[in-house]
């Protein structure tokens, strides 16, 4: 089978999001419901050995970077292990992982030792009391200092990623990019999305990529980057006080036509599109450690990808099936 595995738009499928645990120390607005939650069973959460064996089956079919998400990756338990076991999985070209940055600090040797150097950590408000509120009580200080030891330690760059909730922080947009100068963390402003806590979702809310750089030109020069591969969908800009930051448009101008993605839950589920809740289960071939059976499934799941999203075009009123920390971002 072909090590360039396309979707049926002939887009080139390169890079796998896999969640290890639905499991989160924090409770952020936007990501899961401020209501009744439940969890995925524990019982249904996939062993890191299915884990492994359906990311060294990806790797055979092309992909060459995968990024491990949650929940909260850094709370699973022998997280270390197998960010180590999967850095060594042949034909992949970077492993790189997301977090909430409160065990940071505690794992950043696991993490440097697994060969990871690329980190993504939430961080959705410099003012500590909101940033309380936003992830549920979590300190502020916490977190950036542990941002700075990984960086001491020779992780980097690290980015962090701040939901624009319109209304809400999306006055600290410019304290952000003179963090990310001060700091050499790159900033990645990101359009607030529907997944996750649905009801509290509104349109309203969103604050457009467009208008985040139009802000951000009130105070600074801007100059854009050129996409690197396997760079993610962030387009990237450098500005004159030496800032660099990246602002995601999923919803306003989005790159379904460039997306290279597939995600893997944490129950086994392969989802082609973030804001689709089209899913193909990979169980029995992960049970059976059926590498033919397991590329089957795969390609099935190439086949139900979208050509593009439609959430701003086609309302609905019951949300997601899934909340962001079940899929995984």
């Amino acid at each position: 089978m072909s090590k360039d595995i396309k979707d049926r738009f002939g887009r080139d499928i390169n890079y796998l999001r896999v969640s290890v645990t639905d499991r989160c120390n924090f409770r952020c607005k936007y990501c899961m419901p401020t209501g009744k939650f439940e969890h995925i069973c524990r019982s249904d959460i996939i062993s890191y050995e299915k884990l492994l064996f359906a990311v060294s089956v990806f790797a055979e079919l092309g992909v060459k970077k995968v990024r491990v998400t949650g929940g909260e990756p850094l709370v699973r338990k022998k997280i270390g292990s197998f960010l180590r076991q999967v850095s060594d999985i042949k034909g992949l070209e970077e492993v790189t992982l997301t977090t909430n940055g409160a065990l940071l600090e505690k794992f950043t040797s696991d993490i440097k030792a697994a060969g990871i150097q690329r980190v993504n950590v939430s961080l959705d408000s410099l003012k500590p009391e909101r940033y309380k509120h936003i992830t549920g009580g979590f300190n502020l200080e916490k977190i950036i200092d542990g941002i700075k030891h990984a960086q001491r330690s020779g992780i980097g760059p690290v980015k962090t990623n701040m939901v624009v909730i319109k209304g809400y922080n999306d006055d600290e947009i410019l304290d952000f990019c003179e963090f990310s100068a001060e700091n050499r963390i790159i900033t990645r402003f990101i359009e607030f999305m529907p997944v996750g806590n649905f009801s509290e979702w509104k349109e309203g809310n969103i604050m457009y990529g467009k208008e985040i750089l139009e802000l951000i030109k009130t105070k600074y020069e801007v100059k854009e980057i050129k996409k690197q591969k396997l760079s993610g969908p962030a387009q990237n800009y450098e500005l004159s006080n030496g800032a660099m930051i990246g602002i995601i448009t999923t919803l306003s101008n989005h790159f379904c036509n460039e997306c290279d993605k597939l995600r893997l839950t944490s129950d086994g589920k392969l989802r082609p599109c973030l804001l689709s809740d089209k899913e193909i289960d990979l169980n029995d071939a992960l049970e059976k450690q059926d590498r033919e059976a397991l590329k089957a499934a795969i390609i099935e799941g190439l086949n139900i990808k979208d050509k593009e999203h439609k959430v701003l075009s086609e309302k609905r009123d019951d949300g997601y099936k899934r909340t962001m920390s079940k899929i995984g971002g």
